[in-house]
């Protein structure tokens, strides 16, 4: 089995199934609109599913669909007629955890390729030839599976099933999603694609001295670029990052920088540490290695409501180049003409620049946008030439 270290993206609808393409990732996960846990995605109806699948295939790249809830009776009659719909798409795998879904799919299609889902709670090489057994391509192993299991489980599995394996990305306080926190106190059922992130919620609490204090069972995101050098020394065929819910300028920076760092470590055997930065200018919450060297203790936990404020902000995503250093842009927050800006894309080191004009939709000259997810004209200063897609940041403002 040859193993190329696949990079698999997140993506919770059209626009951010692109962003991940064009800055690096080898495949994307999708969600259609039902069978799929993140019910609060935008998703993808069949139409955008056949159209993102071919626009992949056209990058010589992969889409896998995930069907991954647990399923209820309710679920089971028109999942069969669903599914097909699927499958026309000429899809490249079903991310699924429920044995009735598992079993169906390869009933209807015996060669599409079954993954199943970390929701499974996979953690040992026995239970990933239980799935190789009932015909599984790859098991997704649970978030909390640390390296020196893990080399175990691939070295125990080499050549009989592919390991897929979580590199970056929200970590649940149950085990690997499979929660009723959520069920409990909201009537809203995890397993079905509804979580109310119940373990983010702000509690208080009574310590050793009756002092109320504020609480919260929210485990820290993982983030494990620093730890890439172990892992590509493994037959570890995909790593994925988790954010189907995330910003296409969470997708941009965090696949491009993951991206980056696989390829100079392939190709010099070491990892810049500007890659390993980058990856926290996308971050809103704190980090760690989550259970990645076994010690998953309380240095690893947000044990209060602290939120990382993002380092850099997403001032406007590029939609065409208009010539004459004029580009349409679609704003994402506001920004002034004398803010320095950085441009990330995958093509391409970072650069950073500033504007001299912007344009209205009334053709009108400002200085200041104040009205994101509209259209401007900007013009850029200099020669660095930004692209279709290109994410730009704020990286200074000037009062």
């Amino acid at each position: 089995m040859k193993i190329n270290h696949e990079l698999l993206a997140p993506a919770g609808n059209y626009e951010k199934a692109e962003i991940a393409l064009n800055y690096g990732a080898d495949a994307i996960y999708i969600g259609p609109k039902a069978y799929s846990l993140r019910a609060r995605a935008s998703n993808f109806d069949i139409q955008e599913i056949e159209s993102i699948t071919k626009y992949a295939h056209s990058k010589n790249k992969k889409v896998y669909v995930v069907l991954n809830i647990i399923c209820r009776n309710a679920h089971v009659p028109g999942f069969a007629n669903y599914f097909k719909k699927i499958s026309e798409c000429k899809v490249d795998g079903i991310i699924c955890a429920d044995p009735f879904i598992i079993k169906s799919i390869h009933e209807i299609d015996p060669k599409m390729p079954i993954h199943i889902s970390t929701q499974q709670s996979i953690s040992n090489s026995k239970s990933a030839l239980f799935w190789k057994r009932n015909n599984a391509e790859r098991v997704v192993l649970a978030r909390e599976v640390d390296y020196n299991n893990l080399e175990k489980i691939v070295n125990k599995t080499k050549d009989l099933i592919e390991i897929e394996y979580f590199i970056h990305g929200a970590v649940c306080i149950s085990y690997s999603g499979r929660c009723t926190m959520s069920n409990n106190f909201s009537y809203r059922d995890s397993n079905v694609g509804g979580c109310a992130h119940s373990c983010r919620w702000n509690y208080k609490v009574n310590n050793n001295e009756n002092k109320i204090e504020n609480f919260t069972m929210s485990a820290k995101d993982m983030n494990l670029i620093s730890d890439l050098d172990k892992l590509l020394s493994l037959d570890i065929a995909s790593f994925k990052i988790e954010g189907r819910m995330k910003s296409v300028h969470y997708i941009a920076t965090i696949v491009s920088s993951y991206k980056k760092a696989i390829d100079e470590y392939t190709q010099n055997k070491k990892i810049n540490n500007l890659y390993v930065e980058e990856t926290k200018k996308a971050e809103n919450r704190l980090t760690s290695n989550a259970y990645f060297d076994g010690n998953a203790d309380y240095s690893k936990m947000l044990y209060s409501s602290d939120e990382r404020m993002v380092n850099q902000n997403f001032a406007f995503i590029v939609d065409e180049d208009l010539g004459d250093n004029f580009y349409l842009v679609t704003a994402k927050n506001n920004f002034s003409k004398n803010y320095d800006f950085e441009c990330i894309s995958y093509n391409h080191e970072n650069f950073k620049f500033r504007i001299s004009e912007i344009i209205n939709e009334e053709g009108i000259n400002i200085d200041v946008v104040i009205t994101p997810m509209r259209k401007y004209k900007v013009k850029v200063i200099g020669n660095n030439k930004l692209s279709y897609l290109d994410i730009i940041r704020i990286s200074n403002k000037e009062l």
